[in-house]
């Protein structure tokens, strides 16, 4: 065993001083896969230490020792992880990494390697074609209980979702423990149940879950035809619509929005879709109508149902025009296509759902979840809405989401949402302890948290480590070093009130999706392509297409959501990006929109998100080598940070205007410090820009034409 673990190292050495070259960084120490370890996980996750000056890592993996059979690589990572996007075979698989500086001129050995045994379970569970819900789950109690094991669908068979279906899952399990779900590309649909999820996780490690296609008959969400607009009030929205017909379910037509309990008790919103670009917004900046169920009323005696939609004191009716499509989503009180809790090293592989009551893959405090070469997809031609909400959600999670090969395309909400959420100070105790309501809790000894204001945008300097946590009545007691400045403690006013959003917050500096990679996908969404709230990660390769929102967005909701808090080490890389931000939520934003938030005032106990004039908490962002088509106000936008790079980004247009009205820049800079723009090429863009760097409140910036 000595032999086969230093072996590999003495060759490397020996090549190093032949070709005359020294090692000016260490290669990198291994961590996980264990070093001969075996597991049952074929989407392994590979881990190492970070190098001393190393910027980057390449991988190999492979089937010999000599590494001459290279089944999975990467190079240039930026984080020290990686996941295979294809799955490793059974047997010994050997793997290694070396470090690079920044510039490449400095390079590692390859270190050691690792043996990772991959093993396929022994038991196998089968599904038979056609099997009811009762005897699916009777099946996978039985591979539960057998565990590491196999339950397989029958190869592209059908199954029918409906009896026995209650709660907002069909299928809710938890402390599952090396499974593998093999749907052989079978073929699942929820009947019934708009708002049925399908699949729930809990306290459960090292599952996988792979190739299935999963649709709802009848739909979560419904489209209307726009066949008539009056705007002769103009604070009235006042128009005409008729259900639209949909392909493969047991009504011809989407869901009824009147007198229909099914579909109108689960009522959350509605938007105007992009006839041209199936899975976008129409092109308007408001991407949420508020249209209640209260606003329908219907025409008799139509083949095709007809309503009228009337909603005084909406001022939407000017978006509204002969020829549109209205959807309108049930995401109240439901459950998502996959959701998981505190689970670990999840693996979605080659699923596709056609729709889903929320979002798509969820992960609450958690850690290691791998969605690859998945798809929420528009099933047909008859589709332009896929699933209610969110792509992949992750929440709290100690290692970050990694996310390849995949595609979301008409969700109707974000592409990917990486986040914390602030815990709210209920009372001082000292300046040590704090008393923290026990909504969104996920404090534990030994965490890092940082205490942010959201009514001035201040983050207190100082990490804090917990050293104790407990109950306390209905709310915690968290206790903590080193303590809170004098200053400081004296600025806490804002605590206890009603409106809790604009109380004093905790974030957890622990429990921020680190190492995540979004990595070679697409995203057509309503809403943002990609909000991080994380820390060591990458956005690389992926290709944002007709988002409404900005394509890539950094930066917390201080008013509404309190989802936060501020990135660090981040690298956005060769991304293409084209005609995104146009909504509401790309006002005076970038396509890659990096900034920290506050809450003001405009009015009694109501508040907006604006910039925070102090924070510089964003560090150390890469944004090089992306092309942005189109730009709706801002090509890029970085606020409130510091040490970061702007380098290589290409700006083109093929089109004679801005989507959004306003000051037009290419590259956007406000309260930054430490800032490099190098060699950014605007030539491409031919419309008028307002400036091509502009920059405010910042210091030491270096500019390079």
């Amino acid at each position: 065993m000595k032999r086969t673990i230093l072996l590999p190292v003495v060759v490397s050495l020996m090549c190093c001083f032949i070709s005359g070259t020294g090692y000016a960084i260490n290669a990198p120490v291994l961590s996980t896969p264990a070093n001969g370890s075996t597991g049952y996980v074929k989407n392994a996750t590979f881990t190492w230490q970070t190098v001393t000056d190393g910027f980057s890592y390449d991988i190999q993996v492979a089937t010999d020792t000599a590494f001459t059979n290279i089944i999975a690589s990467r190079t240039d990572l930026y984080i020290t992880r990686f996941v295979p996007v294809d799955r490793l075979p059974a047997g010994n698989v050997y793997w290694r990494v070396k470090a690079k500086n920044e510039d490449g001129t400095d390079i590692s050995a390859w270190s050691a390697y690792f043996t990772y045994v991959v093993a396929n379970p022994s038991r196998i569970y089968t599904i038979p074609a056609g099997a009811s819900l009762q005897a699916i789950k009777d099946t996978m109690r039985k591979a539960i209980m057998n565990t590491p094991a196999v339950l397989a669908f029958t190869a592209n068979a059908t199954y029918e979702l409906d009896a026995g279906i209650s709660g907002l899952f069909a299928i809710d399990t938890a402390n599952v423990n090396d499974l593998v779900i093999e749907g052989n590309n079978a073929n699942i649909i929820i009947k019934n149940h708009l708002q049925t999820g399908f699949l729930r996780l809990q306290n459960s490690n090292r599952v996988t879950v792979r190739r299935l296609k999963v649709d709802w008959d009848p739909l979560p969400h419904s489209l209307l035809d726009v066949i008539k607009v009056n705007n002769s009030d103009s604070n009235t929205l006042n128009v005409n619509v008729r259900l639209r017909t949909v392909n493969g379910k047991a009504s011809p037509f989407y869901p009824a929005i009147y007198n229909n309990p099914a579909f109108t008790n689960y009522w959350s919103w509605a938007y105007l879709l992009d006839t041209a670009d199936r899975g976008s917004l129409k092109k308007v900046e408001i991407n949420v109508l508020g249209i209640n169920p209260a606003d329908v009323t219907p025409f008799v005696c139509k083949d095709t149902p007809e309503y009228n939609i009337y909603h005084p004191g909406s001022k939407s009716g000017k978006y509204f025009a002969v020829g549109d499509v209205l959807s309108i989503v049930c995401r109240n009180n439901v459950g998502s296509f996959i959701s998981t809790r505190n689970c670990t090293d999840l693996v979605f592989d080659s699923i596709i759902n056609y729709a889903s009551p929320i979002g798509c893959y969820y992960s609450y405090e958690g850690s290691d979840m791998k969605v690859l070469n998945c798809e929420s997809a528009l099933k047909d031609a008859s589709r332009f809405v896929s699933a209610n909400a969110d792509g992949v959600h992750c929440r709290a999670n100690t290692i970050g989401p990694w996310i390849e090969n995949s595609s979301f395309i008409g969700n109707a909400d974000d592409g990917v949402a990486l986040y914390n959420k602030g815990m709210f100070v209920k009372s001082i105790v000292n300046d040590t302890a704090l008393i923290i309501l026990s909504d969104f809790m996920n404090l534990k000894k030994g965490h890092i948290f940082r205490i942010f204001t959201p009514k001035t945008g201040k983050i207190m300097s100082s990490n804090f480590t917990v050293d104790t946590v407990y109950l306390q009545g209905s709310n915690y007691h968290v206790k903590f070093t080193p303590a809170i400045p004098a200053a400081d403690l004296d600025s806490m006013k804002d605590i206890g009130n009603a409106d809790l959003q604009q109380n004093v917050q905790l974030y957890n500096a622990t429990l921020r999706n680190e190492k995540f990679m979004v990595y070679n996908n697409r995203f057509t969404v309503r809403g943002r392509g990609s909000i991080i709230r994380a820390a060591k990660g990458m956005v690389y390769g992926n290709r944002f297409y007709n988002c409404s929102s900005p394509a890539i967005g950094l930066y917390n909701e201080a008013e509404e959501w309190t989802n936060g808090l501020y990135s660090r080490d981040i690298w956005i890389l060769n991304n293409d990006i084209r005609s995104c931000g146009f909504d509401n939520l790309g006002a005076d934003a970038g396509a890659i929109n990096v900034r920290l938030n506050k809450i003001d005032s405009v009015g009694v106990n109501q508040f907006v998100d604006v910039m925070s004039p102090y924070s510089r908490d964003h560090a150390n962002i890469y944004i090089k080598n992306n092309t942005i088509l189109n730009f709706a106000q801002h090509g890029i936008s970085l606020f409130n940070a510091a040490n970061c790079t702007i380098q290589n980004n290409v700006f083109t247009s093929n089109t004679g205007s801005f989507l959004r009205n306003g000051n037009h820049y290419g590259i956007y800079i406000n309260t930054t410090y430490g800032v490099s723009i190098k060699t950014n090429n605007f030539s491409g863009d031919t419309r008028t820009i307002t400036q091509q760097i502009q920059r405010v409140n910042d210091t030491a910036t270096v500019v390079v034409p």
